[in-house]
């Protein structure tokens, strides 16, 4: 004869569900849980080993489920990092670019007004009659308004380069390979 007892499961334990309706399936629900509790409870030499190794593997179980939770959302937040970097980076070009603009402008229409209005080539015979080279003079230039603004001469290049976008060729270094 055998005495029916009956337990319940809360929804939240799913895999504990799913293997007690394993075990269901096979028809062998009841003598499992039966050897489980007799492992547990009934004093035994195995009882401890048992019981310390099970406690282990629900300790990793639980561990394991924690870590894939965290992990689920290691993506979701790389993507927000990411936006947020490219924001912030849009942010400070957008600033730097208007910082730069009043340089921008005194370059194009003040210091090198001539080249504005006439254009390079016309800027490059002029300097070529003069028994100059194009590049030098506009270095030259370039170099005492850095000096007066206190910048450095790559400085002054790149806010040149943006300046005249059609130039940037003339500070652009050729290098050679043996």
């Amino acid at each position: 004869m055998a005495r029916v007892y009956s337990f319940s499961v809360r929804d939240e334990e799913v895999q504990l569900i799913a293997v007690l309706e394993e075990l269901k399936r096979n028809n062998n629900l009841s003598n499992e849980i039966v050897r489980v509790l007799k492992a547990f409870l009934i004093p035994n030499s195995n009882r401890e080993v048992i019981s310390k190794e099970m406690l282990r593997i629900i300790e990793l179980e639980r561990r394991i489920d924690e870590i894939r939770q965290v992990l689920s959302q290691l993506s979701g937040i790389e993507e927000e990092l990411a936006k947020l970097k490219s924001e912030v980076e849009k942010k400070q070009e957008q600033q730097k670019l208007q910082d730069e603009l009043p340089l921008i402008r005194e370059l194009r229409y003040s210091v090198f007004d001539d080249l504005d209005k006439e254009g390079f080539e016309k800027f490059e015979s002029h300097m070529l009659r003069l028994g100059r080279e194009p590049a030098d003079a506009i270095k030259v230039r370039l170099s005492k308004w850095a000096a007066e603004k206190q910048l450095s001469m790559p400085e002054a290049v790149n806010l040149f380069c943006k300046a005249f976008p059609e130039l940037k060729h003339l500070f652009e270094v050729v290098e050679v390979v043996m």
